[in-house]
């Protein structure tokens, strides 16, 4: 009997139930489609916030890298057997006539005659070397021009390095400085003046 009153619909009455259907339908992916967005937006914000840990945790690894370099080059003053008067940390390389800042100099050390700039980072990187040789350099000589008497000399220090980055610096006579556990490593028998 049930089957009789299904069949006996009209057209419209089966016309209404099917728009009715495709309402539905329509409104349950409209339902998906927000509670999709809604989940991406949370997880876009998930990312966001681990991608800043992240990035503070490799700040600050790179900045106890060169802390505890710092310190161990300010307690003897010296580096590559030349002994410093002056060490100094985060210098800024500035275009006077633009007063814009250019690079910053991780360490620098100074003398009457000799400066050594040392890049420290937590993992050192063939990039790493080859920035400071071709860029930071660079500049120095040419926003410092009352250095060009100095002898210059390079180093770079981390607690970990790459080993096309080793390689890069002592084909280039660029100083390595490691921190290995507590102590401070140096291996200066290839650098050379700039």
């Amino acid at each position: 009997m049930e089957k009789d009153k299904q069949e006996k619909l009209t057209f419209e009455e089966r016309f209404e139930r099917l728009m009715e259907s495709f309402e539905r339908e329509r409104k349950l992916r409209e339902e998906s489609a927000v509670a999709a967005e809604k989940r991406g937006a949370d997880l876009d914000r998930r990312i966001k916030e681990v991608n800043q840990q992240i990035g503070g945790i490799s700040e600050s690894n790179g900045d106890m890298a060169e802390e505890t370099i710092f310190n161990s080059l300010e307690r003897d003053m010296t580096f590559a057997g030349i002994k410093f008067d002056d060490i100094e940390k985060n210098v800024q390389v500035v275009d006077t006539e633009k007063l814009k800042t250019l690079t910053e100099l991780d360490i620098i050390m100074r003398n009457g005659d000799a400066l050594a700039i040392i890049e420290s980072k937590y993992k050192v990187r063939k990039k790493d070397v080859r920035e400071l040789i071709f860029n930071k350099l660079n500049l120095v000589k040419q926003y410092y021009p009352k250095l060009a008497n100095y002898k210059i000399i390079l180093g770079v220090g981390g607690m970990s390095f790459d080993d096309d980055a080793i390689e890069e610096a002592n084909e280039n006579g660029v100083g390595i400085i490691k921190v290995v556990g507590d102590k401070v490593e140096y291996y200066t028998e290839k650098i050379k003046i700039y």
